[in-house]
């Protein structure tokens, strides 16, 4: 302050004049009050935009440090060299996730499957489809024909059990998987496809028309008996058989063959099983994972109760609802013989659980029992009578290198497998142990001077693939060697019961 001479007292009006100490304070909070809230604001608003803008890239996204999923999707989008080689990585991680999430070491059966995969498992199950009419084992490169259905596209165009793929429509298919192959064969109804099969030593280019294919059901009269074969339990291979059975209201013997069936609808058993025990029979029991057991009876549209003995072929491939109806009828009916080897021992049921991306949970939710309450899970169900048939039937086949070639006093798996190809085929053989011996020579020579190969007593993949070829086609074709049928016909004609 400036005081003048008469006591006057005046501002000085260049300076600001000075604030208490307790308003300097409460400023000074006021202040860092203001910056914390600016801080809070603005982290605030930069975490709102960043979760909307991951989740406009990535939906499935959530901006959640808890989230490993969302995180390691974010990463791999944004950081992974391979990352632009998918259309859809969300829906590619989505899957490997749920496919993860359901793989189970011990219960194999539980899985996801896609809305794709489910429309092609059950046409797996009911056999029906736009294509040739075959089924093929692809197994170590070599594609090879078990079984032409009945009435099909392939049986009409002349496709014998026994003859190996090579090429579709002029494409050969070395290196392809068997997926490769099925899209290669399968196509619209009343399309050609030319399908080149090696056949004995020549290969043959074989014309065929796409259509309709059923094979869950097939039957035919042999002497005065009848064989139902049943390939699988599609969802309606009961009327299918009853199609059938109705032409053989006469007979009273019957040979149901069930090898090599995986399985099928629940359904599809209860319908098929009252076809023979009667309508609301009780033919399989059921217990939850809570314990709780229900029981479950036939629905018959018919009963064919004109057959009075019954013989049912199983073998190691029986597995599932085709185990759960052989052992039913063994239970339930009189004058029934199990022939072939032990089952696979499937005693469990899956049922099928709609998610809501349009794919299925394929659940294991049930054990399941006999009528008499007998489990058969991982046992299998042991024939009334074993017979196994000759070694070649149980064999893998295998694919040769291009310069890969045997000779004699060679060893290898390849020889062992052809030795008993041969010995299948009636050569005279002395050894089947994957020695190259002078008896071998001399059969592999006659083997291929008979096929129209270099009668040089080598075993190449040309003449190995000929071995492979004429094995199952015998096997298709000449019942004699069908040793499991051959047994159950003997019990028929012999009035075994």
């Amino acid at each position: 302050m400036i005081k003048d001479t008469e006591n006057n007292v005046f501002l000085d009006l260049e300076k600001v004049p000075l604030r208490s100490e307790r308003q300097e304070r409460r400023q000074k909070r006021l202040r860092n009050f203001l910056i914390v809230l600016m801080c809070i604001f603005f982290f605030a608003m930069g975490t709102i935009f960043g979760y909307f803008l991951i989740k406009s890239v990535h939906p499935s996204y959530k901006a959640d440090t808890k989230n490993t999923m969302g995180e390691i999707e974010y990463i791999l989008d944004h950081y992974w060299l391979y990352s632009s080689d998918y259309d859809d990585l969300t829906t590619e991680l989505e899957n490997k996730a749920l496919y993860g999430m359901t793989n189970f070491a011990d219960d194999p059966y539980t899985s996801y499957m896609s809305s794709e995969e489910m429309e092609e498992f059950s046409n797996s199950i009911n056999m029906n489809y736009v294509g040739i009419g075959v089924q093929y084992s692809y197994v170590n490169g070599i594609a090879l024909i078990n079984k032409v259905f009945k009435d099909s596209p392939a049986e009409k165009a002349g496709v014998l059990a026994g003859d190996i793929m090579k090429a579709v429509d002029g494409i050969s298919l070395e290196d392809k998987t068997s997926d490769d192959i099925k899209e290669m064969v399968i196509g619209e109804e009343g399309t050609d496809v030319v399908l080149s099969v090696l056949r004995g030593g020549e290969i043959i280019d074989i014309t065929i028309t796409r259509g309709e294919v059923d094979s869950t059901v097939y039957a035919y009269k042999e002497n005065d008996y009848v064989v139902l074969e049943i390939n699988s339990f599609g969802v309606d291979s009961g009327d299918r058989c009853i199609t059938y059975l109705d032409q053989y209201t006469d007979l009273h013997k019957i040979i149901i063959d069930l090898r090599d069936n995986s399985g099928g609808y629940q359904s599809s058993v209860k319908d098929i099983s009252g076809l023979f025990i009667g309508d609301n029979k009780i033919y399989l029991r059921e217990k939850d994972s809570k314990g709780v057991e229900t029981v479950d009876t036939t629905s018959a549209k018919k009963v064919y109760d004109n057959f009075t003995d019954y013989v049912v072929l199983v073998n190691e491939n029986t597995a599932s609802a085709a185990e759960v109806l052989a052992i039913c009828l063994r239970e339930q009916l009189k004058n029934v013989i199990l022939i072939g080897t032990t089952t696979y021992g499937k005693g469990v049921i899956q049922t099928n659980r709609l998610l809501n991306n349009d794919g299925v949970l394929k659940l294991t939710a049930y054990y399941w029992y006999s009528p008499n309450g007998v489990s058969i899970d991982k046992v299998g169900i042991v024939p009334d009578i074993e017979v196994r048939d000759h070694d070649i039937y149980y064999e893998y086949y295998y694919q040769f290198a291009d310069d890969e070639q045997y000779a004699y006093d060679c060893v290898a798996e390849a020889v062992r497998t052809s030795e008993l190809g041969l010995d299948f085929l009636d050569y005279d053989v002395d050894r089947t142990d994957g020695y190259f011996d002078r008896s071998f020579e001399t059969a592999l020579i006659e083997f291929q001077g008979r096929n129209g190969l270099e009668p040089d007593g080598i075993l190449n993949g040309r003449t190995y693939e000929a071995i492979v070829s004429e094995v199952n086609r015998e096997m298709a074709n000449n019942k004699d060697k069908d040793l499991q049928m051959k047994k159950a016909k003997e019990i028929l004609n012999a009035n075994y019961y």
